[in-house]
């Protein structure tokens, strides 16, 4: 009779206190292609809702962590997803960076579907203050001043905060930069306008110095080469009305659902104690690129989500040579910066690429560091402490730049 009331204890202990496991959305290991997978729900403080040790996934403005039981059945896989990959995230943090200032990390409330903007004195901005949707931000600890009403007042630690997804027809999205087609025709521009001009100096020389020797008028291989450059100038031209074969008619983004995003997001607060999370400038979101990529171990990261997001990718592998637009803050969320310190890597090898592109942001500025100067710069005294050879390897690593433009 003992053993079986010992046997129905120690059931209904494992049954109480067992981690719950739920759908998640993740990517396919090495893809970028997704699947709704089964994951444990680590560090919960309860067996009923997304409140955790170390995050607390609730919807909009609520303080009360989102239920398992929730009736909005896409609410919770969000939500899911969400706390799985932070913690995840977390774990890296921990065990692959060794990063033993985490532990002392406040607790994080993760927000879902919260159009409002960011309020550094309030909190939340008005509610119909221009609602934001298909982004994510990480959001610094901060508190309302003395002079707000003592029933308005509020206080928080660290936040991230997911936006909802909306429909927006392409074509009012402004400029988005130039399609791949423009992008391959401006790489060929130069060499085939050196080109013309070099055939068309031989053509004079001949002309001047050597005529018995040539079948044709001058003025026919001139109208060849003003054609030549005539055509491709109009090829180019017209290339930039092709955007429609590259962009889908509506642009959306459920960001909660990018599990790269959500690397992104905490890279950010991590960051925070040498960058500051209200600056997005292409330094600092190259930074928070670089660990979301090394965490999604996939070449490109924020892919499309069948049904959830057709955003574009970036490429940690891009071979785009340095331009001073580079340093433009409309830029900040390109892929550039991203390569440059994937590179990096690349030279370095992963433990010791990771460690001293870590370490490059104790000699960043949040405001004023470009990647031209700051960033080459902090990598190569980040370098001079964490390489294994920094002589040899700061040689590498100049050879590296030069090859990317700089």
């Amino acid at each position: 009779m003992n053993t079986i009331i010992l046997i129905c204890l120690a059931f209904s202990f494992n049954t109480l206190f067992a981690t719950p496991v739920l759908d998640t959305l993740v990517r396919r290991e090495g893809s970028v292609r997704t699947i709704i997978k089964k994951n444990e729900m680590i560090h919960l403080l309860g067996n009923d809702s997304f409140d955790g040790k170390y995050f607390k996934i609730v919807l909009k403005k609520s303080n009360e962590a989102i239920s398992f039981h929730d009736p909005d059945k896409n609410l919770v896989l969000k939500a899911a997803s969400v706390y799985y990959h932070l913690n995840k995230s977390r774990e890296f943090w921990m065990k692959d960076m060794q990063f033993a200032k985490i532990q002392e990390m406040p607790k994080i409330t993760v927000r879902l579907e919260l159009t409002n903007q960011f309020d550094e004195f309030g909190h939340f901005a008005n509610d119909n203050r221009a609602p934001q949707f298909n982004n994510a931000l990480s959001i610094p600890s901060g508190q309302t001043p003395d002079w707000v009403p003592e029933d308005r007042r509020d206080s928080w630690n660290n936040e991230i905060w997911f936006r909802p997804v909306k429909k927006i027809l392409t074509k009012d999205l402004g400029n988005l930069g130039p399609n791949p087609m423009t992008v391959a025709l401006q790489a060929l521009q130069n060499p085939l306008i050196d080109y013309i001009q070099n055939q068309f100096n031989v053509r004079l020389m001949e002309e001047f110095f050597y005529p018995s020797y040539v079948n044709r008028p001058l003025h026919e291989d001139l109208i060849r080469y003003a054609g030549t450059y005539a055509l491709m100038k109009l090829i180019l031209h017209g290339s930039k009305y092709a955007d429609r074969l590259f962009l889908d008619k509506y642009y959306y983004l459920d960001a909660a659902f990018v599990p790269e995003i959500a690397y992104h997001e905490f890279a950010h607060i991590v960051l925070s104690d040498r960058l500051e999370m209200s600056h997005s400038t292409p330094v600092n979101e190259g930074m928070a690129d670089y660990f979301a990529a090394v965490q999604s171990r996939t070449r490109k990261i924020y892919a499309r989500v069948k049904g959830h997001s057709n955003s574009r990718y970036k490429d940690r592998d891009e071979k785009k040579k340095y331009t001073h637009w580079d340093e433009a803050t409309r830029l900040a969320t390109s892929d550039f910066t991203l390569s440059v310190l994937w590179d990096v890597r690349e030279v370095l090898g992963e433990n010791y690429g990771d460690k001293v592109v870590f370490h490059a942001r104790h000699f960043l500025e949040t405001k004023s560091s470009t990647i031209s100067e700051g960033l080459l710069r902090a990598i190569l005294y980040a370098c001079e402490e964490k390489c294994e050879f920094p002589r040899r390897d700061k040689l590498i690593l100049y050879e590296t730049f030069s090859k990317k433009g700089f």
